[in-house]
């Protein structure tokens, strides 16, 4: 250790100090006088400064203000024997340390003092001094010099905002017009991490997508001086497996730097990972172990646009002259922040592009399997002497669970049928095609077994007593096993239908009828009595192995029949008031002995005004005969 000339060590003594220091400051003596220095170095322990660092030599100076900062140096002019030309030190000196020099001496030096200032010191100081006039001296300096690094720091902030306006102007917005015309999604997520590295001067760059399952995936990895590359238009997959966004109790990962952006929302620049106690980097430290890399700093962006879309991480910032890594600057990281959202705006425009693709797509499909369902719904309702058939139906989305039926079945008899798949949208609507299709098959195959049966034994001259209950077997096999196969291969979904199925005989006005689970059905008689049919058996596809029962009812003349499901009576107006069953049967009296198509009107035209217009919030169907 190099000394005083008075034993005391130059390298570096520190005031002790009691008090709060009025300006702090790490100051420098350069002294080779004894008495100089100790009055000095008592005057500025008077003075609290901290941090004196004292040397007797010249060349000594200047080796100290090289390797750390001073705020002011104090250069006494016992030293003059050491400087041959003190014009060439004050100019090296200026110009390898931007410190001021506070020259001191006697009054015998004014000479010698004044013509260093012209040299290039900042200020001299006679000796002896006090602590009142050292005081205001370094004073002067220490704030001359912060305002001189004050309007420094303001040019280079200025500088770097002007730089920064211009690459907007210049570099990034293009650069986000050109990346909304690329199509390949593939090449799209490499062009953001190749300009994020080019802008930034990083060494490597990754990126990564949000999944749906809250995953990050990664999609690009780049390291320039590796020549590796990952992902993107180069042909290999990413060796990297995803990164949980939630642990296996739902909370959220936050010891990997990536994921934290993610959940934080933030930015996040580290100087040299491998001093980063915070976040868990090992896969990383892992990667340069392999691969004889050296990670250090990283600077970790997500794509922000309400949610985090993904996430850009640079690592190792390199200097563009000299080559050496640092850490990534506030001009980079916004450069970065701007890309990111640069990039956040191109996937979130190509996302929300594809998903409108994908409903146009959709809602053309539903177009189509509404137009398919419709061809399910009687085109024409059957017209039948004395009989008078109505019918009103409006799906509350493209496809509808409800649906109703009127066919002919065999032997002149009417078959009716209104039903509701608990349910709504497209699974509702392929149980409500796969319900009907059964009842008409089984129906249909019941009937013709009778017949055939029927006349083989008429044949032998044999009457079997089933064939007097055809239209009772027929309707109740199609509901057996119509229950049984939708119970037993589709239990799954757990879904399942409400149902009123019934064969009419126009010329007795005779109904058999099975309730299944349905909104009981209205049988008005011309007094204005009106009689509920009850459900006779569950739900369909409920219990695979369910039993029902037929009922019978006779249809008088001026009898009507109203059918109906519950997106009539829970209808529901602004406030959320329902239609309700009393509104619905003052319709019925209203228009008593009027014909059912004025009924089904009234009642459509008076559902419509309650609900003021809105969107239905169930399909609506309603079945309506009478007989004249």
């Amino acid at each position: 250790m190099r000394s005083s000339g008075f034993g005391i060590p130059y390298s570096e003594i520190r005031i002790p100090n009691s008090i709060m220091p009025i300006t702090y400051a790490n100051i420098l003596v350069v002294s080779n006088d004894a008495e100089s220095l100790e009055e000095l170095v008592e005057n500025l322990r008077l003075l609290g400064l901290y941090d004196v660092i004292v040397t007797n030599s010249l060349a000594g100076a200047e080796t100290l203000a090289l390797e750390q900062p001073f705020d002011v140096v104090l250069l006494d002019m016992s030293l003059r024997d050491q400087c041959t030309n003190p014009e060439e030190f004050f100019a090296r000196w200026k110009s390898q340390v931007p410190t001021p020099v506070i020259v001191t001496g006697q009054l015998k030096d004014m000479d010698m003092l004044t013509g260093c200032v012209a040299m290039g010191a900042a200020d001299y100081l006679l000796l002896p001094t006090n602590t009142t006039l050292l005081r205001a001296r370094i004073r002067t300096h220490l704030q001359r010099k912060r305002l001189q690094e004050q309007a420094l720091a303001s040019l280079h902030a200025f500088n770097e905002v002007e730089k920064l306006a211009d690459d907007l102007r210049l570099v990034i917005l293009p650069l986000g017009i050109s990346l909304s015309a690329e199509k390949s999604f593939s090449r799209l997520i490499e062009r953001i991490v190749e300009r994020a590295m080019d802008l930034c001067n990083a060494d490597a760059g990754s990126f990564f997508m949000r999944t749906e399952d809250e995953k990050l995936h990664y999609v690009v990895a780049r390291v320039a001086s590796l020549g590796l590359a990952y992902g993107g238009t180069s042909g290999q997959e990413v060796p990297f497996a995803d990164l949980p966004l939630f642990d296996a109790q739902g909370l959220p990962v936050l010891e990997n730097v990536v994921t934290f952006a993610v959940h934080e929302g933030l930015p996040i620049n580290i100087a040299n990972i491998y001093d980063e106690m915070e976040f868990d980097f090992s896969g990383t430290k892992e990667f340069d172990l392999n691969n004889n890399y050296r990670s250090v700093s990283c600077l970790t962006v997500p794509l922000l646009t309400g949610s985090v879309l993904g996430v850009l991480q640079l690592r190792n910032a390199r200097d563009p002259e000299t080559g050496n890594i640092e850490p990534f600057g506030a001009y980079q990281q916004l450069v970065a922040e701007s890309l990111a959202s640069q990039a956040a705006v191109v996937l979130q425009n190509r996302r929300l592009r594809l998903r409108e693709s994908s409903l146009l797509r959709y809602k053309r499909e539903l177009e189509i399997g509404r137009d398919i369902q419709a061809g399910f719904l009687p085109k024409t309702l059957p017209q039948l002497p004395g009989w008078e058939i109505a019918s009103r139906f409006y799906p509350a989305l493209e496809v509808a669970g409800d649906f109703y039926d009127v066919f002919h079945a065999p032997d002149g008899r009417i078959g009716l049928a209104v039903a509701d798949v608990c349910d709504k949208g497209v699974v509702a609507a392929l149980f409500m095609a796969l319900l009907r299709s059964l009842l008409r098959a089984f129906v249909q195959q019941s009937y013709y077994r009778s017949v055939q049966f029927g006349g083989h034994e008429a044949n032998m001259g044999i009457m079997d007593a089933a064939t007097e209950h055809m239209d009772e077997t027929a309707l109740l096999d199609a509901v057996r096993l119509t229950n049984s196969y939708i119970g037993s291969n589709h239990a799954d979904t757990h879904v399942f239908t409400t149902l009123f199925f019934a064969i009419l005989d126009p010329l007795s006005g005779e109904l058999l009828y099975i309730n299944c689970g349905h909104l009981p059905p209205v049988l008005r008689g011309v007094d204005g009595q009106e009689e509920r049919l009850m459900p006779t058996g569950p739900a369909i596809g409920l219990l695979p192995d369910a039993r029902f029962h037929v009922r019978q009812v006779t249809m008088e003349p001026d009898d009507l029949l109203f059918m109906y499901t519950d997106g009539v009576t829970e209808a529901r107006d602004p406030q959320g008031e329902m239609f309700g069953e009393a509104r619905l049967r003052a319709l019925r009296d209203q228009h008593a002995g009027t014909s059912a198509e004025d009924l089904l009107a009234a009642i459509e035209s008076a559902v419509r005004e309650f609900t003021a217009g809105g969107e239905p919030t169930d399909d609506l169907t309603i079945l309506a005969v009478k007989r004249e």
